[in-house]
């Protein structure tokens, strides 16, 4: 199986900037963000070798890979896999959820 390309959608590139823009503001520096952006590396690493590792969705479209506190929605095309989604578990739960 040949490693597939991950792209970002404008949707999980957005929240995943905002989750690391949050702690830069918070901690003072970029050290945790750097290091979230290393982890989720990491698993793009792995699931361009094997896009199935992440659990089907009820949408029987959309997959989700559970990174600590972090859920990456992702969908998977001919040639690529495209991240729809980077959702952070401890946002506002009244916070509308979309994917």
């Amino acid at each position: 199986m040949a490693n597939k390309k991950i792209i970002w959608s404008v949707h999980a590139s957005d929240q995943l900037k905002a989750v690391l823009d949050f702690y830069i503001v918070r901690n003072g520096n970029i050290n945790y963000s750097l290091k979230i952006l290393n982890e989720i590396e990491d698993l793009l690493k792995a699931l361009s070798g094997n896009e199935f590792i992440g659990r089907l969705t009820s949408n029987k479209t959309t997959r989700v890979i559970p990174m600590k506190v972090y859920l990456i929605f992702y969908e998977i095309h001919k040639n690529q896999v495209k991240i729809v989604s980077f959702w952070d578990n401890r946002q506002d739960k009244n916070k509308p959820f979309s994917i």
